[in-house]
């Protein structure tokens, strides 16, 4: 396959009982996924990606998190209580998957294939949901994106790759059988 794609199937695992999600992504997908996901994790961390590198933007818990009231200050007590653990959650979820899709770029495979074990996969499509955040307006839940355009403002590509691995993810997560989605650009 040429270009930019996301394909995704459900596979047996053989060295233990229970289905894996397989996630081929084109050489250029995997690249940006891991930027974008090296650049969550220094925004979620704090830490740079080098000495040189500027200090990533945070990414604070109302950008992250959707109100869990409609009251706001009620929203804000919730946060408080819970947004030390949910921020953990995510932080972790990113950084599994970082490494997840580090190694399997790392192999130099054309294309490049995550398998995702089926234990991993809300790890996985937790930290693509998450990673999304600096690419939509705010609140992020709220947001309309006009798709057809997206890609044509800055951080659209990666706002659409990030969408397509989490829909294909999902997809191939749940599906019957050998049911096989393919994404191309």
């Amino acid at each position: 396959m040429a270009g930019e794609f996301v394909r995704a199937w459900q596979a047996e695992q053989a060295e233990q009982a229970g289905q894996a999600v397989c996630l081929a992504v084109s050489r250029a997908v995997s690249e940006g996924l891991l930027r974008v996901l090296a650049e969550v994790d220094g925004a979620l961390t704090g830490r740079r990606r080098s000495r040189f590198a500027r200090r990533p933007r945070p990414l604070p818990d109302r950008r992250l998190f959707p109100d869990a009231y409609l009251d706001r200050e009620a929203g804000e007590e919730f946060r408080a209580r819970h947004g030390a653990a949910m921020r953990r959650r995510v932080c972790d979820a990113v950084g599994r998957t970082l490494t997840l899709v580090g190694h399997a770029h790392e192999t130099g495979g054309d294309p490049v294939v995550v398998t995702v074990s089926g234990e991993v996969v809300p790890d996985v499509f937790c930290a693509l949901a998450h990673a999304q955040a600096p690419y939509l307006p705010r609140p992020r839940w709220n947001a309309r994106v006009d798709w057809p355009t997206v890609t044509l403002r800055k951080g659209g590509r990666e706002l659409t790759w990030l969408v397509t691995c989490q829909t294909a993810l999902a997809e191939a997560a749940l599906a019957d059988g050998d049911t096989e989605t393919v994404f191309t650009a």
